[in-house]
């Protein structure tokens, strides 16, 4: 099997097999200081994962606020109000899982 190189933020490779849209499942890691915001909460049309890799957060969804941290996940419908906020002390990263519609 052929598979091309694709760029994700906070990978160092992405391999995705040749004749798959890319499009479908986006994937990326990102870290949020102590204390800090990814971003507003906002909306898209997708359902969209987060997996906690360290430390530990916040994620809003829709009014509703539900502790995260190391080894969980959670997913949601991504076209309800959003966002993610460190509550801890420590950096937190976590990888993103996107299926855009």
């Amino acid at each position: 099997m052929a598979f091309t190189t694709r760029q994700a933020k906070g990978l160092t490779r992405c391999l995705v097999e040749t004749g798959i849209d890319p499009e479908k499942l986006r994937i990326h890691i990102s870290e949020i200081p102590p204390g800090t915001r990814a971003h507003p909460p906002h909306t898209h049309e997708a359902v969209e994962a987060f997996y906690v890799l360290e430390g530990h957060g916040a994620v809003e969804v829709g009014g509703e606020r539900h502790a995260v941290g190391p080894n969980e996940a959670i997913i949601l419908d991504a076209r309800n109000p959003h966002g993610l906020e460190n509550i801890g002390d420590t950096p937190m990263r976590y990888l993103v899982i996107i299926t855009p519609a």
